[in-house]
């Protein structure tokens, strides 16, 4: 597909004709704060806004080292979620989850969309749901049967997650090949830059200093060391997922993986009819490497797709993503919609999630040393952020609440969290386990129940982390 003549202020469509505010000044100085913030994304925005809540006379510092929204949370695929990745890691003895925790994420989506109105906060959010689709091949159909079983078996209801008939699927999203589905209506819409800028402006309003293009190259309990100044804190959070970089204690704890996105151009009314998606809904499908959608407030189709490890485990600061991985994505766009065919693809980017070694969210706070950190999200950050961000709010004020009980909740240092093996073995296990995902993809999709395609998707049952 070709490029439309129009300059792209940004390969992200997020950012492509959004103005951005003058640059933060730099931290230049030795300051003193009762609480920082390591990290300008959305975990540190809700983390500033909601302790401004609790403690409006409050000394908030965040540093960000680069500008406000570099990393996941101003590129990701804007999908404000009411789950978590890992679910069944955070079951009761008896197998479900908590009735807390299984009403605390149901109402995220709601809690997140009332905050957003008060704080006058414009960011396209839409709570439209998500429809996840057995929509390419046969074995998808299995497959989400059986995310549909987990789901009960977690303890949710039919009200949250409700089976879609191929007939039923085929009502609100027309996928080439409609095996089935789910749909939640657990899900929001959301435009990431928009958040980003909004979140920024509110955070700013509220009396927290701002410091932009400052490195933290040091942290210690008690103290930030940056590249040309210091902030001595009562409390610490560090709030950088995958950007996490040497001289964190976070470092080689989270690790980037990328991840990638390409929009097409808006689409006609008549397009629209063609492909569904009139509720605005997020649309996801059941392949092994998570694909996701969207379509934007201006009408436009967005399509995302996990991508690639980095050598040496670094991640990723260009918005930009080669043709190769550009191609890709356009590819799978087009085998969920044969009906794209001929349209234009008019941006494509990409950049790095921070990922545990345990595959799984967290909330930590060390009261000793008053050192926190949230993180973990494996993608699904834009919602989690929200939540946990209160969280650490609650756990630094000292304020009793639910959110401070949940199971991702612990109170222990910072580096109890468990590092990745040396670099290349993450390197070479994410890309092999890439690889395996797609030999299968292509077997199920030419060859159906064939013998090689079962084996294919045995073999990705027992690698695939859970």
């Amino acid at each position: 597909m070709t490029t439309p003549e129009r300059e792209l202020t940004s390969p992200a469509l997020w950012w492509d004709g959004i103005p951005r505010a003058t640059p933060e000044p730099p931290l230049e100085t030795a300051i003193t704060t009762q609480y920082a913030i390591v990290g300008g994304g959305y975990t540190g925005l809700w983390t500033a806004y909601f302790l401004k809540q609790r403690q409006p006379q409050a000394d908030v510092v965040l540093v960000e080292a680069h500008r406000i929204g570099h990393g996941a949370s101003g590129r990701n695929g804007g999908w404000l979620m009411g789950s978590l990745e890992g679910l069944s890691t955070f079951v009761s003895a008896d197998g479900r989850l908590a009735q807390s925790v299984r009403s605390t994420l149901n109402q995220l989506v709601t809690d997140a969309g009332k905050t957003l109105s008060e704080a006058e906060i414009d960011c396209d959010f839409h709570h439209g749901g998500c429809i996840m689709a057995a929509a390419r091949y046969d074995a998808q159909t299995d497959r989400a049967r059986a995310a549909l079983e987990n789901f009960r078996g977690l303890g949710f209801s039919d009200e949250d997650y409700q089976w879609l008939s191929p007939q039923q699927l085929k009502e609100k999203v027309m996928v080439a090949k409609p095996g089935g589905g789910i749909y939640t209506p657990h899900v929001a819409r959301i435009q990431p830059a928009k958040l980003v800028t909004g979140l920024t402006k509110a955070v700013k309003a509220l009396g927290v200093r701002l410091f932009e293009h400052t490195r933290a190259s040091s942290i210690s309990p008690g103290q930030v060391t940056c590249d040309r100044g210091i902030i001595h804190a009562d409390h610490i959070v560090i709030a950088t997922e995958g950007y996490s970089e040497y001289g964190s204690p976070l470092h080689r704890r989270i690790v980037p993986v990328q991840s990638g996105m390409v929009a097409t151009e808006p689409l006609s009314g008549s397009q629209w009819n063609s492909l569904g998606l009139h509720e605005q809904e997020t649309l996801a499908d059941f392949s092994r490497a998570a694909t996701y959608l969207q379509r934007t407030a201006d009408n436009r189709l967005v399509v995302g797709a996990r991508g690639h490890y980095r050598p040496g485990g670094l991640p990723q600061h260009s918005l930009s993503d080669d043709d190769a991985l550009r191609r890709h994505r356009e590819k799978v766009a087009q085998s969920l919609f044969p009906q794209l065919q001929g349209v234009t693809f008019t941006h494509s980017w990409g950049g790095s999630v921070g990922v545990a070694r345990a595959w799984q969210p967290h909330v930590l706070y060390d009261r000793a040393t008053g050192m926190a950190t949230a993180g973990g999200y494996v993608g699904e950050g834009v919602g989690a952020s929200f939540l946990f961000g209160q969280t650490l709010a609650d756990l630094l004020t000292n304020i009793p609440s639910e959110r401070v009980q949940m199971p991702w909740v612990a109170s222990r240092e910072l580096t109890a969290l468990k590092k990745w093996e040396p670099e290349p073995i993450p390197r070479w296990g994410f890309n092999a386990l890439m690889t395996t995902f797609r030999v299968e993809e292509w077997l199920a999709s030419r060859y159906g129940g064939s013998v090689p395609s079962a084996l294919a998707a045995k073999l990705c049952d027992r690698i695939t982390p859970h």
